[in-house]
């Protein structure tokens, strides 16, 4: 049975309903409110229960935007129509109808086709009915055709005013809408309060979030487990909120609140209205994953340098963005291969998706899985594994699987030296090496691009000058030229630390050759001290020439000119 009510703005309607013989299913109760009035019996028959509420013009415009429950309007028939006309027939005077375009439309071309002499009138809002019926007064109208409001101002300024009556067929049609709208209406109601109650007793923390941050909603979770503040004033969340709204998918970050740390799922609730939802994840251990980092969000870092090796990774980089299988950056430590991952990375998705990086050297057993949970977590991104050598063969070989399974992330690869070696001895697993080094990519040592010392030197005196408040502005060309006679053993690293001690040492604007060439006499005789002088001549001597080896990427030809000896010498002493 459904409860409903008829509120009926004039009291002729209200008589017809009580004469009306109603559906079974229909428990129809009627009262008499026009407009204001009308709006308040609505609003408290819904706290009465009642399940629909008909009514007709302004009172039902007023009434539907001010309660929850259905509200049905009583529209105006073409027999309403008729039989007002019809009472007027033969009339005296002129006649008029002011009224909505659902009366006016209607209304003119019925009287059209009855050859019905009415002057129409349309109005938007009833503020402009009393306008009107003033001027049809002026203008010896004498009889004015509308629904209440027209009728009582009518009568108000001296005018007869005739109501379009809705007749027994409108309120039976309305009745018949009433109950099609009820049961869509608790169709939808059911399952909107399914997914209320799953929102509610979701056993994870979860918010919705405005572009401000102000929480628009929240469920008992996050009550039990959150405080609002972790959310409503944390710079982490502000920034998660913007990459969610103007990038597409799910978005994740760590959320560290004291003793408290959460891995947080943001998604778009409303784009249009910037409402992002946020699911409260516990971590995946008590402590954090050592071998595990991840960032949300990577910057654009330049391609530096003049060398032909720089030239050409600028001109082809795109093709390490554009493809979708594992591919591996090689080269000595401090070469700058995360530095490159990163950049592919941004060049392929921008700010809009994570970079997790997993660090081969501090990874174990127990991680795997867990590392695993953390990767699943992701809808797009890059998988980086750095250090990727320095996984034990059981590692290696399920680092293998991690790879053959989230295929939707970009993998990228790092390694300080080449893998043959380890795959002839069984350290590493065959597999992982033929799946990573598809696509290689060598960055040679800085020793061996020495003319991309000049551009670099310049990058990270500016980024100390931004990021540090540090005064120095440049290096002189000359000082420029002898670092670029230096041997850089530990490549861009070392550099950068050399170029910050060296601003850290400038009292003035520029860097002199004079405070460059004794920073690295200083370092040269570290390099020198640091060898040992255990042993014997022979054995010393083997030592200086592995260690120049290892510094020019065991190239003899190189080694030896450094060594002042042919290539042939080099190769004898190596035997011997």
């Amino acid at each position: 049975m459904i409860k409903a009510l008829l509120i009926a703005p004039y009291s002729g309607l209200a008589e017809i309903a009580k004469k009306t013989v109603l559906p079974n299913d229909v428990q129809l109760d009627v009262v008499i409110g026009n407009l204001e009035e009308g709006l308040k019996i609505a609003q408290k028959a819904e706290k009465q229960g009642y399940q629909l509420v008909i009514s007709r013009g302004g009172t039902a415009t007023m009434i539907q935007d001010a309660i929850s429950i259905p509200v049905v309007h009583i529209d105006i028939t073409g027999y309403d129509m008729l039989r007002v006309f019809t009472l007027l027939r033969g009339l005296e005077g002129g006649v008029a109808l002011v009224g909505y375009p659902n009366i006016s439309e209607g209304a003119n071309t019925i009287c059209n086709i009855l050859e019905f002499n009415v002057k129409m009138i349309t109005i938007k809002d009833r503020k402009e009915v009393r306008g009107h019926l003033q001027r049809l007064k002026h203008a010896n109208f004498s009889v004015v055709i509308g629904d209440v409001i027209t009728v009582q101002v009518a009568e108000e300024l001296g005018l007869r005013g005739v109501l379009i009556a809705s007749g027994r067929e409108a309120l039976m049609d309305a009745i018949e809408e009433g109950k099609r709208v009820y049961h869509f209406f608790r169709k939808v109601n059911r399952h909107f309060n399914y997914l209320r109650n799953a929102f509610t007793n979701t056993p994870l923390p979860i918010v919705l979030l405005d572009q401000r941050q102000n929480i628009i909603a929240k469920n008992a979770k996050f009550d039990q487990d959150i405080q609002p503040q972790q959310v409503s004033k944390s710079s982490t969340i502000a920034q998660l909120i913007q990459r969610v709204i103007t990038g597409e998918g799910t978005h994740w970050t760590e959320l560290r609140e004291g003793d408290n740390c959460y891995d947080v799922q943001a998604f778009i609730v409303n784009k249009i209205e910037g409402i992002v939802g946020l699911i409260f994840h516990s971590p995946l251990l008590n402590k954090k994953i050592q071998s595990v980092t991840i960032y949300n969000s990577v910057g654009h870092v330049p391609i530096l340098g003049d060398s032909s090796f720089a030239r050409r990774l600028k001109e082809n980089i795109g093709h390490y963005v554009r493809i979708d299988e594992p591919m591996c950056v090689m080269g000595e430590q401090g070469v700058g291969k995360l530095t490159l991952a990163k950049e592919i990375h941004f060049q392929r998705f921008g700010l809009d998706a994570p970079l997790m990086i997993i660090d081969g050297e501090k990874v174990t057993d127990s991680e795997i899985k867990t590392i695993k949970s953390k990767i699943n977590r992701l809808d797009k991104g890059t998988l980086l594994i750095k250090n990727i050598e320095k996984l034990t063969g059981a590692l290696s070989a399920t680092m293998e699987e991690v790879i053959s399974l989230f295929t939707h992330l970009k993998v990228i690869t790092l390694t300080n030296r080449t893998l043959d070696h380890l795959v002839a001895e069984g350290s590493f697993s065959k597999e992982l090496y033929q799946q990573i080094m598809k696509y290689p990519l060598h960055i040679p040592p800085l020793r061996q691009r020495k003319d991309d010392i000049q551009a670099y030197v310049n990058f990270f005196i500016t980024e100390f000058h931004t990021r540090e408040g540090m005064e120095t502005l440049g290096m002189k060309q000359e000082a420029v030229e002898l670092m670029q006679q230096y041997n850089w053993k530990g490549n861009l690293s070392q550099l950068k630390q050399v170029v910050r001690e060296l601003t850290l040492l400038s009292d003035g604007s520029y860097i002199e050759y004079s405070q460059v060439d004794q920073l690295l006499a200083q370092y040269e005789d570290e390099e020198i001290s640091e060898l040992s002088l255990q042993g014997t001549l022979k054995e010393i001597e083997q030592q200086i020439i592995k260690t120049i080896l290892a510094e020019e990427n065991h190239n003899q030809s190189k080694a030896a000119n450094r060594l002042g000896i042919n290539r042939s010498t080099l190769w004898r002493k190596l035997k011997s």
